[in-house]
């Protein structure tokens, strides 16, 4: 890696495969690419197609000293565009009229970076759309005994922090003791397999992709580990259906819950920015991040796009999470290891590029050194 005074974008939040798969994609089409998170080692900052990197102060615990750190590296590098990545969008878009002028910034408004995080909120535009979604409860007063299971979650929240499935009156007390009610919130269970839907809107255009969970890192769902793209319109239909309702701008991923045997559909939740498998629309000819970034420069891009069903990732370091919380919650079989280290049939791995061996390296020592700090493989 060599620095540089000039690049095309800046990326935030990198110390993971989502920075990973957006930093190949960019600098795959000729775009210097800079690399920006809270670590200075990590799978992006150790990738050889990072032209540079920088580390910046937390934006959740100092969210002031970071918009300048990151508005000082705007002024340095000069970017045509600042890609932020996860949850520091919200920051990023609440700050927004102190970035330069000339600099593009490739999210949405905050007021609909807010609603849609907030999954009270996002479930109710799902619900003002005709989406299915699951029954929310007042308390857990008003669940009857056939109402178990249920799911209590943060209200704002990512990658199953904080999310209880309880079966039964007990479990769901335990579940909010010390907990306020305004932020959490308990929903009817929705059986059946996670699917995604990655999609970007932009003005009059928009396209999505579906996938489905083949793993998940914790047992009951939650983030992917091996995903595979489907085919499935109606799910396209209802995201579609959400955006425009809002008139959202850039990328979002909504996740719904599909029983096959019933054919149920309910919304879980919006994120309003890149998914944890972008690996796999990238993978199947859907390049969300190089599609973002041209829509940044110009409102129209002409860009055909086709998405190859069947087509498959695989997240390795979540495979071994995956199997590590089999093993503690006593969920371990035969087909969880063999599938942790089956390594044939994917299109391509969220953490793992043969020509870039030395990011994985990068990826694992992140990990490793949030388990010892915190004790905690989920970050």
């Amino acid at each position: 890696m060599k620095c540089v005074n000039k690049c095309d974008v800046i990326v935030t939040y990198c110390w993971n495969r989502v920075g990973y798969n957006i930093l190949k994609s960019l600098s795959s089409k000729g775009l210097v690419v800079v690399c920006a998170d809270t670590s200075k080692k990590n799978i992006c900052s150790m990738s050889k197609w990072c032209a540079d990197s920088f580390a910046y102060p937390d934006p959740f615990t100092n969210e002031t000293d970071f918009i300048e750190c990151l508005i000082d590296k705007v002024n340095q590098y000069h970017p045509k565009v600042l890609m932020p990545t996860h949850d520091e969008s919200l920051i990023i878009a609440r700050y927004r009229n102190r970035f330069p002028k000339w600099l593009k910034i490739s999210i949405s408004y905050i007021k609909n970076l807010e609603v849609l995080s907030n999954k009270l909120s996002a479930t109710k535009i799902a619900e003002r759309v005709g989406v299915p979604t699951p029954r929310i409860y007042n308390s857990i007063d008003d669940i009857s005994p056939h109402g178990y299971p249920v799911i209590i979650k943060p209200i704002i929240g990512n990658s199953a922090k904080g999310v209880v499935k309880a079966s039964n009156k007990q479990e769901a007390e335990n579940a909010i003791i010390n907990k306020n009610p305004n932020e959490i919130i308990i929903e009817e269970f929705i059986p059946g397999v996670d699917i995604c839907v990655d999609c970007i809107r932009s003005d009059s255009f928009f396209y999505g992709s579906v996938y489905k969970a083949i793993v998940t890192k914790t047992h009951g769902g939650g983030t992917t580990t091996q995903r595979v793209m489907i085919d499935d319109d109606k799910l396209v239909e209802y995201a579609k259906k959400i955006l425009d309702l809002i008139g959202y701008e850039g990328v979002c991923g909504m996740d719904f819950r599909v029983d096959s045997a019933s054919g149920n559909v309910g919304f879980i939740e919006a994120n309003p920015r890149f998914t944890g498998g972008i690996a796999t629309p990238i993978a199947a000819g859907f390049d969300i991040p190089y599609l973002l970034y041209n829509f940044q420069l110009s409102p129209i891009v002409e860009t055909p796009i086709s998405t190859r069903i069947g087509t498959k990732t695989k997240w390795i370091l979540g495979d071994i999470i995956a199997l590590a919380d089999s093993i503690v919650n006593k969920h371990i079989s035969w087909n969880v290891i063999k599938k942790t280290f089956s390594f044939r049939g994917f299109d391509a791995f969220d953490d793992f590029d043969k020509n870039d061996k030395k990011a994985i390296l990068g990826e694992f020592h992140y990990y490793l050194s949030k388990l010892i700090k915190n004790g905690k493989l989920n970050p």
